[in-house]
């Protein structure tokens, strides 16, 4: 932690977005300090962030701080997001701060565009299904380059085979890597 007034990064950072973190309480604390000032958030994001590339899109699932890197390397920019029914709605508890993050980013203008696609199976819906629904996603959003570290198996199938560069976000203790796959 960067300790002058300048360069000081509050340690929830360290507990919350350079590690993979799932306790719903640190995730609602850091929620709420991205709220209060989305902007701020980002540039702090952004000093945590070491970045091979810089994806246009990325896949969304229940874990918001891909959501926060990317956009961090891309402000002022825009980014797309493929994601679930879950995170749109925040119809279940995991996908709640995901669909916090998105909704908050969405509403200052840095999403350019929400494409909602099933990205798991289910009862009444193949896997098969479910790849041809990313695949159409993934289309629909034309990417230059597609982070898909937030997405399920089924996504990285499902990209696999199209001609996108690909990236993974990974966070790994003191920063947040986003590395070249393809």
């Amino acid at each position: 932690m960067l300790n002058d007034k300048k360069h000081f990064i509050p340690g929830i950072w360290f507990k919350v977005f350079t590690i993979y973190q799932k306790d719903p309480r640190l995730l609602s604390e850091w929620i709420n300090i991205i709220r209060k000032d989305p902007v701020k958030a980002l540039e702090t994001a952004r000093r945590l962030v070491d970045a091979e590339v810089v994806p246009d899109t990325l896949t969304l699932g229940f874990s918001p701080q891909i959501l926060v890197a990317i956009l961090s390397i891309n402000y002022p920019g825009k980014v797309k997001v493929i994601t679930s029914p879950e995170v749109v709605n925040g119809s279940i508890p995991a996908a709640k701060h995901s669909s916090e993050a998105l909704k908050i980013f969405e509403e200052i203008g840095l999403i350019e565009e929400i494409i909602t696609t099933s990205m798991t199976p289910a009862p009444n819906r193949s896997p098969r299904e479910v790849l041809d629904g990313i695949r159409n996603a993934v289309r629909r959003a034309n990417p230059r380059i597609i982070d898909i570290s937030g997405g399920t198996q089924l996504v990285a199938l499902a990209v696999a085979g199209e001609k996108l560069g690909i990236s993974y976000t990974y966070p790994e203790g003191r920063i947040v890597r986003i590395y070249r796959i393809l």
